[in-house]
């Protein structure tokens, strides 16, 4: 794999585990399958945010997402007790193989990024919390821009404020659409297939498809 000018990390579920996040969805709702649905819910919203132009903080969506599923459950979620649980967010622990993978990426001179759909005050606590601030150059939100991943605004975005062209970005993330989005604009993409994490786009992933950051780490740190 070529060592690219940049790359661009996304943050949940590529980084950072939401185990606890799901705890509390299971402890709220009874459902292991909770989690899954509160994402596409997530991603449902932002893409309609950025269809209607009316773009709000992804906590935002994140908790009205909460209580329209309490609602379909018959259950009473309040706002407030849904940005409670979406606050979670910013304490989520790192993925295990993540740690050792960034600093030696950091360690070969890759530069490295967050591109986050989050928030940018959620985005930076997480990624202090999770003891990797240290090894990013800049935790990049799309509160920068006011469009959501997989918008080709927040990539173009990310390579331009780094300095590089898209063409020399790749982005790593445990999402289809996310990789997607990101090689349409031009950008190179890693899809990191952890164990929830299924391509399921008509159109073929990107050539490098990992389980985790330790062979991209392997690859790029020599």
């Amino acid at each position: 794999m070529e060592k690219p000018g940049l790359l661009a990390f996304d943050v949940n579920e590529t980084l950072l585990s939401l185990a606890p996040l799901r705890a509390l969805f299971q402890a709220k709702f009874g459902s292991e399958v909770s989690l899954a649905e509160w994402f596409a819910r997530l991603l449902h919203g932002s893409v309609l945010a950025n269809a209607l132009d009316q773009f709000r903080p992804f906590d935002e969506i994140g908790a009205e997402s909460l209580v329209m599923m309490g609602r379909r459950r018959g259950l009473e979620v309040t706002l407030e007790e849904a940005r409670s649980i979406v606050a979670t967010l910013a304490e989520a622990p790192p993925h295990p193989d993540v740690p050792p993978a960034v600093e030696r990426l950091a360690d070969a001179g890759v530069r490295m990024i967050a591109l986050t759909n989050g928030s940018t005050t959620v985005a930076n606590a997480q990624v202090s919390n999770a003891g990797l601030a240290h090894w990013l150059e800049r935790v990049i939100s799309v509160d920068e821009v006011g469009r959501f991943k997989p918008d080709p605004l927040p990539y173009r975005h990310a390579a331009a404020a780094m300095g590089v062209g898209i063409d020399d970005m790749t982005l790593v993330a445990a999402h289809d659409w996310d990789c997607a989005g990101a090689m349409a604009t031009g950008a190179r993409a890693v899809f990191v297939a952890r164990p929830d994490a299924l391509w399921g786009l008509p159109s073929p992933p990107p050539e490098h498809v990992m389980s985790d950051l330790s062979p991209l780490a392997a690859e790029l740190g020599r």
